[in-house]
C-alpha cells in the first residue's frame, strides 16, 4: 500500500497546484490558450498547427515527436486516424455541479466524501466547505435541458423517502455525459513520432477511479522511453513497446470499471423491481430487501478492495523485458497485490533495516542495477557494461538488507527508470550465462523481438471486438454515441 494516507483533490486544485510547478521547470516549456488543429507527420518529426484561443493567430511547431494527451474527444487521433473500439452503457448521466454551505443537512447521516444511492445517484463532496457535484442516471432519450436541477438533487439525496430539500445556493454546471468504455487500437501512428497517452487512448466509467491512474501509468511508461530515444541510447523497439505494454493493461482496467459499474447497475434494478417504497412502507419486505443490498455491497467492496489490479500490473510479452524462465509467474489476481520481482513488476516497496529509507529512495533517474551479493560484482558488471554501451545506471549494493533480498527474491535485479523490473538474475546463478551487455542492450529496446508483444495486444483487443466491454451495449461507432458530454 502506498507509503502516505489516501488523500481526496480535486482535479480544480490539482491543477492549480501543478501549473505553476511546470512553468517554473525549467525542461518545460508551457504554453496555455493554444488549441491543436492538425499535424503532419514526415519521416524525421511532426509538424503541428496551432490556434491562439484569444488572438486566433496560427502557429506552426516543428518536433520529434507529439503526444496527444488531448482528451477523450482527442483531435490529435482523429487527425492520424485512429480508431476507438468499445461502446457505452445503455442510460445516460445528468451531472449538477452546485454550491451550498447547508452541512446540518448533508451531514445528517455523518461527513462523508462520495455517496452511492441505492436509487441510482452518487454524490461527492469536492472540498469542505460548500462544492458538491451530483451524478444521477436518465434515460438515454431524456431532455436533460428541461430537468430541474434543485428537485433532481432533492430527489437523489432523499431517495426512498421523497424529496430532501436543502438549502443550494448556486448552480455552476448542469450537463449530461454518457459513460462509456472504449479503447484506441493503436497508441502509435505506424510513423512511430505520433502517440497517445491518457484519455485519447482509453476510456472508462469511473467506478473504481482507474481513469486517471492509468493515465498516469501511461506517462510514466512513456516519459522515460521518449527520453532515452531522444538521448539516443533507446533502440529501435524502445518506443515499440510502449503501446505493446500499457494497452493490455489499459484493456483490463476500464473493462473492470465496467464490471463494478455493473454492480451497481444490478442494486438499482434490484431496488426498482421491488419498488423503492416498499422499503419504507412494508417494514417486513423491506427488511429482506435491504439486507439483501447490504450483502451485496459487502460482497462487491472492489471499488476500494482491488488492490491487485491498481499495484500489481506486470508487463508480460514486453520485447523490453527479460523473462524469467526459471520461475513461474506467481498468481495474479483483482483483488490481492503480491510484491514480486518477475520481470515486467513493479519493484516492491520495501524500508530497509533504519526503518526510514525507502528501497525506491536509493534508485538513480534512470536504471538502477540492485545487488544483495557479498562483493557487489552484479552493480560493478552492469554499470561498467553500461558505461560501455552510453546507458544510464546507478549501482545500488545492499549486502546487509537480508529482509529486503527476501522480498526481492533475486541476488540481482536490474530495475527501469518506471520502477518495473527489467531483468532478475536467476534463482540458481550459475545458469546466468553472465552476458550483462544483452541484457542491457534488451532492456533499452536495441536488441529486442516485438512478435509476442504484438500477439498479444492483438489478442487482447480481439477478445474485446468478440465480447465488448463489461456493462456496455457492445461496440459502437463512437461517433454515433448519443448524449456525450464536450469532454467525451
Amino acid at each position: 500500500l502506498p507509503r502516505e494516507p489516501y488523500q481526496r483533490c480535486s482535479q480544480a486544485v490539482l491543477e492549480a497546484w501543478l501549473k505553476p510547478r511546470l512553468q517554473a521547470e525549467k525542461l518545460i516549456d508551457g504554453h496555455f490558450g493554444l488549441k491543436f488543429e492538425s499535424l503532419i507527420e514526415t519521416e524525421d518529426g511532426v509538424e503541428s498547427k496551432l490556434t491562439d484561443v484569444v488572438t486566433g493567430e496560427q502557429h506552426i511547431v516543428q518536433s520529434k515527436y507529439v503526444v496527444g494527451c488531448d482528451g477523450a474527444g482527442s483531435r490529435v487521433r482523429r487527425t492520424v486516424g485512429i480508431n476507438l473500439l468499445g461502446g457505452p452503457v445503455p442510460g445516460a448521466v445528468l451531472l449538477i455541479h452546485f454550491k451550498s454551505r447547508d452541512l446540518a443537512s448533508l451531514h445528517k447521516q455523518g461527513q462523508f466524501w462520495h455517496i452511492g444511492f441505492i436509487s441510482g445517484s452518487f454524490i461527492i463532496a469536492q472540498d469542505e466547505v460548500d462544492t458538491w457535484t451530483l451524478h444521477t442516471m436518465i434515460p438515454i432519450d431524456a431532455d436533460w435541458q428541461k430537468i430541474d436541477p434543485e428537485e433532481t438533487v432533492y430527489n437523489a439525496l432523499g431517495g426512498p423517502s421523497g424529496p430532501y430539500p436543502i438549502k443550494i445556493d448556486e448552480i455552476l454546471v448542469k450537463s449530461s455525459w454518457r459513460p462509456n468504455i472504449c479503447v484506441a487500437e493503436n497508441y502509435m501512428t505506424p510513423g512511430g513520432r505520433v502517440l497517445l497517452a491518457g484519455d485519447s487512448a482509453h476510456q472508462n466509467i469511473p467506478t473504481g477511479g482507474y481513469g486517471m491512474n492509468t493515465a498516469v501509468g501511461d506517462s510514466f511508461d512513456l516519459g522515460w522511453k521518449l527520453a532515452a530515444t531522444l538521448r539516443q541510447y533507446g533502440g529501435k523497439d524502445l518506443l515499440k513497446s510502449y503501446e505493446l505494454e500499457r494497452l493490455p493493461v489499459a484493456v483490463r482496467n476500464i473493462n473492470h470499471s465496467g464490471t463494478l459499474w455493473q454492480r451497481w447497475a444490478n442494486i438499482w434494478s434490484r431496488v426498482a423491481e421491488a419498488r423503492a417504497g416498499n422499503l419504507l412502507s412494508k417494514p417486513g419486505e423491506g427488511k429482506a430487501i435491504k439486507a439483501e443490498i447490504a450483502e451485496s455491497f459487502v460482497a462487491n467492496d472492489g471499488e476500494n478492495q482491488d488492490h491487485g489490479i491498481e499495484l500489481g500490473y506486470r508487463y508480460n510479452e514486453s520485447p523490453i523485458i527479460v523473462p524469467d524462465a526459471d520461475a513461474a509467474e506467481p498468481e495474479w489476481n483483482f483483488r490481492h497485490y503480491v510484491p514480486s520481482t518477475w520481470p515486467g513488476a513493479r519493484a516492491p516497496h520495501v524500508f530497509l533495516l533504519d526503518g526510514e529509507t525507502s528501497i525506491f529512495d536509493l534508485f538513480g533517474e534512470d536504471y538502477t542495477i540492485v545487488d544483495f551479493s557479498e562483493d557487489g560484482k552484479w552493480a560493478d558488471s552492469f554499470t561498467k557494461a553500461a558505461k560501455r554501451l552510453g546507458i544510464p545506471i546507478k549501482g545500488v549494493h545492499l549486502p546487509q538488507e537480508k529482509h529486503v533480498q527476501k522480498i526481492w527474491e533475486r541476488n540481482a535485479v536490474l530495475v527501469r527508470p518506471d520502477d518495473h523490473v527489467a531483468w532478475r538474475l536467476p534463482l540458481v546463478e550459475e545458469t546466468f550465462d553472465g552476458d550483462v551487455e544483452k541484457i542491457l542492450k534488451i532492456a533499452v529496446g536495441q536488441v529486442s523481438n516485438t512478435e509476442a508483444g504484438i500477439e498479444n495486444k492483438e489478442r487482447v483487443l480481439a477478445e474485446v471486438r468478440w465480447k465488448g466491454f463489461a456493462s456496455t451495449i457492445g461496440n459502437v461507432d463512437q461517433d454515433k454515441v448519443a448524449m456525450k458530454a464536450a469532454f467525451q
